[in-house]
C-alpha cells in the first residue's frame, strides 16, 4: 500500500507537476487546491504527509495549518511548506505553527525524494532518479 501524500497549492501547474513527480517516486497523490479544500480533504483523507503551499486563496497556509495542528485526526501528520518566497518572519511563524520543514519551490526530483522519505521511509519509494 503506498503513501497517501496530499498536496495543497492554488497554482495548478505546479500541483500537477509536483504531483506527477510524487507518484513517479511510488506514492499515492492527493490534490487541493485552496487551504480550505485541502483541511477538508486532510480531515477525509488521513494522508500521510502534507505538503503546502502559504499564499492561496479562501485559507491561508497558515491558516490550514493551525486548523490541520488542531485537529485530533491530523495534528501528527507531518506538513512540509512548499513556497516560492519565505522570509525569516514567515519562516518562524510556519515553524512554531507546526511545518517540520520548509523547502522553495522549484524543488528538484532529488530533493523531493530525500524530503518524502525522511517522513515516509519505504522502499517502493527508494527509485533511482538519476
Amino acid at each position: 500500500m503506498a503513501y497517501k501524500v496530499l498536496l495543497i497549492d492554488d497554482n495548478t501547474d505546479c500541483r500537477e507537476l509536483f504531483g506527477m513527480m510524487i507518484r513517479h517516486l511510488g506514492f499515492e497523490v492527493l490534490h487541493a487546491d485552496d487551504g480550505e479544500l485541502g483541511v477538508q480533504k486532510a480531515l477525509s483523507a488521513q494522508p500521510d504527509l502534507i505538503f503546502m503551499d502559504l499564499g492561496m486563496p479562501n485559507m491561508s497556509g497558515m491558516e490550514a495549518m493551525s486548523c490541520l495542528k488542531a485537529s485530533a485526526v491530523t495534528k501528527d501528520t507531518p506538513i512540509v511548506i512548499c513556497t516560492a518566497w519565505i522570509d525569516e518572519r514567515c519562516r518562524e511563524s510556519a515553524l512554531k505553527l507546526g511545518a517540520q520543514e520548509i523547502v522553495i519551490k522549484p524543488i528538484a526530483i532529488d530533493l523531493l525524494q530525500r524530503v518524502l522519505l525522511r517522513y515516509l521511509p519505504t522502499p517502493t519509494a527508494a527509485i533511482d532518479v538519476q
